[in-house]
């Protein structure tokens, strides 16, 4: 194989540890793979990313070939990537600080330089610097492949993805490791989750999503056992509803002001503060355009005019929005027409099979719903990079306004039809009950029975990867061997599932939260049900996370981002809601004079809804975002942050003043 891939840096080292992988599809272009090996193996003084790289070239039968490339790199290129990223490192003083190779020493683990970066930590530094690798204007096409066009600027690994040139690209598992964390995750039900191990091998974003996710389901207990009271008593009175309601919206802000502070501490504990200007982050890998420089960095990087993006924004992605609500709302009239006529077979002929037949339009409209917002996310995902955000941070808003928008009108607004329109509480009570568990199941059964079933495809399709590597007619490597264990490892986890992100999961909550404190004086057993769900859910997730998905390149994040805002508005929302249902009960109504009118009890409602919402504002106010011991830690920082800055005045001052000595004796 040596023959055949030449390596064209010098700067390799036979010795590294492997630790992304690169599988390139069956019969790639020759000339193609050798191309991106110059590329990943080139210093960055030639738009390459210095890494070190292994290639094993497989011969199967039938004349197929198959290249795999290992890629690690050497400590001082892994610590430089480090000192590039702003990667926060614990100091000797036990705060974390932006590690720096000058400083090197003061950080802790300074003894053996290869163990201060964590694996998690490599490949993150790793991948930013496949991200950067960008076409310049030599790079007309990919090298074979004449049709597949290059311009200046994109990012050429996200290319010869999205062009199956290179069939996956994925961080190694730490299989030591990851054995242990299942057995205090997914393996003990009952206990609490190991976070701050998640956080170690995942990195801050799916050890964000975890934590909120466990938080989130130990806020449902207290509502989830009130619900339940609610159902086995028999305590009937106007008064119950509205108690219920009135401490559902004032458990929803201290579950969410609560979490704030426990996120605000996470973040300062990992060191993922969100203090970075949207003018030094680094551009998505996805981001075009002709290529210019930063205004702050200086650094070369691609320039897409704002006009271009809000014409897309507004000339594109907004009318496909409109056209897709108008789908969902037609959707919402085709289930009504339908419950319409069942509900009329049922008053012709009351049997019980007419009976089970009156919920099945509800159930259909839930199966309707899935597939209409499984649709649309593919359709929201298309315009989001069409648009050419930037920044990852502002990629991700706008993807979740989208999904927020279209979802939250696709799910609620045949609830709020029933509630408002029809002012039916009876029919309300039901659909929202059968939307709730439907959409539940389908979860259930979508995250973790698809999933069981498909476990005996799963282990023939990780039997064929080791059946095929087992009898490949020949292997052969270039720049240094690997490990047979290595390499079966490898073909393993290719075969793998590839994990999605958070987007999905958080919005399964954003709704869920929704069904849960919208219509809380409706139906007071939503907390119990959402609560079992999310139960099965965190082990279900942390099952996958650990046995079906290949392992995530790390991501940092400082919080929810968005969603922090979305589920704000909704507990907002929640407060009108549940005010206009309980004003809406004849029971209430009844307790009015006889002689006030409609728009008097609408400015009573109006009023009480008010109070409610200065109440909520009242207790978010009086729970600070950030505890006091997290202000006092990042002013100390901030403070010897400065002292050290004049520290270094002082002594460039020294040193020209001596340099000025000398020169004037001279």
């Amino acid at each position: 194989m040596e023959e055949v891939l030449k390596p064209q840096s010098t700067n390799n080292d036979v010795n590294f540890e492997p630790l992304v992988v690169m599988e390139f599809a069956l019969n790639t272009n020759q000339a193609a793979i050798e191309w991106m090996i110059t590329k990943l193996q080139a210093s960055s003084e030639r738009n390459g990313a210095e890494l070190c790289v292994t290639a094993v070239r497989m011969e199967h039968n039938q004349g197929q070939t198959e290249t795999v490339l290992l890629i690690g790199g050497r400590t001082e290129r892994l610590l430089l990537g480090a000192e590039m990223m702003g990667l926060m490192k614990e100091y000797r003083d036990g705060n974390l600080r932006e590690f720096t190779s000058v400083d090197i020493n003061n950080f802790r683990g300074a003894d053996n330089p290869d163990g201060i970066l964590s694996m998690a930590e490599k490949q993150k530094i790793i991948f930013r610097e496949l991200e950067n690798i960008r076409a310049t204007d030599e790079d007309e096409h990919v090298p074979g492949y004449e049709f597949i066009k290059l311009y200046p600027g994109r990012n050429i690994v996200k290319k010869m993805l999205s062009s199956d040139i290179v069939k996956t690209l994925f961080p190694i598992h730490d299989q030591d490791f990851l054995k242990k964390l299942g057995a205090e995750w997914y393996k003990r039900p009952l206990s609490s989750q190991p976070i701050e191990k998640i956080k170690y091998y995942y990195g801050e974003k799916l050890g964000i999503y975890f934590a909120f996710l466990g938080f989130y389901t130990i806020s449902l207990i207290p509502p989830a056992l009130i619900g339940f009271l609610y159902w086995i008593t028999s305590w009937q009175n106007l008064y119950r509803e509205a108690i219920f309601a009135v401490f559902n919206l004032i458990w929803a802000t201290v579950f969410l002001e609560a979490w704030k502070r426990y996120c605000a501490e996470l973040a300062f504990k990992w060191g993922c503060t969100d203090f970075v200007s949207s003018k030094f982050e680094e551009p998505r890998a996805n981001f075009h355009g002709h290529m210019g420089r930063n205004p702050v960095t200086q650094k070369p990087e691609p320039v897409f005019p704002k006009s271009q993006q809000l014409l897309r924004f507004y000339g594109v992605t907004v009318p496909v929005l409109f056209l897709c609500l108008t789908c969902a709302f037609y959707a919402m009239l085709g289930y009504f027409w339908l419950q319409a006529i069942v509900d009329r077979w049922y008053l012709e002929d009351k049997s019980w099979l007419n009976k089970i037949d009156t919920f099945m339009p509800t159930v259909v409209y839930a199966v309707v719903i899935a597939i209409l917002n499984a649709i649309y996310r593919k359709v929201a995902t298309i315009l989001n990079e069409f648009e050419n955000h930037r920044l990852q941070t502002s990629y991700d808003n706008h993807m979740i306004l989208k999904l927020i928008l279209f979802e939250f009108i696709n799910c609620f607004i045949s609830l709020f039809y029933v509630a408002f329109y029809l002012q039916d509480m009876k029919l309300l009570k039901s659909h929202l009950m059968a939307l709730l568990i439907t959409t539940q199941i389908l979860g259930q059964v979508q995250e973790s029975v698809v999933p069981f079933l498909f476990q005996r495809r799963r282990a023939h399709r990780l039997q064929q990867a080791v059946r095929k590597l087992e009898t490949a007619q020949s292997v052969s490597y270039s720049n240094g061997d690997v490990g047979q264990d290595l390499l079966r490892q490898v073909s393993i986890e290719s075969s793998m599932d590839q994990y999605r992100g958070t987007q999905d999961d958080y919005l399964e909550m954003f709704l869920q939260f929704g069904y849960v404190f919208l219509f809380s004086s409706v139906f007071p057993l939503a907390a119990m049900w959402a609560l079992i769900n999310n139960v099965t859910e965190i082990r279900s997730d942390a099952f996958k996370m650990c046995r079906v998905f290949q392992r995530p390149f790390t991501e940092s994040a400082a919080n929810i981002g968005a969603w922090q805002m979305a589920f704000e508005l909704v507990s907002v929302l929640a407060v009108m809601t549940n005010c206009a249902l309980i004003g809406m009960n004849p029971e209430v109504q009844r307790l009015l004079p006889s002689d006030v009118t409609a728009i008097n009890v609408l400015i009573i409602f109006v009023a009480v809804e008010h109070i409610l919402l200065a109440l909520k504002m009242a207790v978010a106010y009086f729970i600070p975002d950030v505890p006091d011991w997290v202000e006092v830690e990042v002013a100390k920082i901030a403070y010897q942050s400065k002292l050290a800055l004049q520290k270094e005045q002082i002594q460039r001052s020294a040193a020209s003043k001596r340099k000025a000595e000398v020169i004037s004796t001279i």
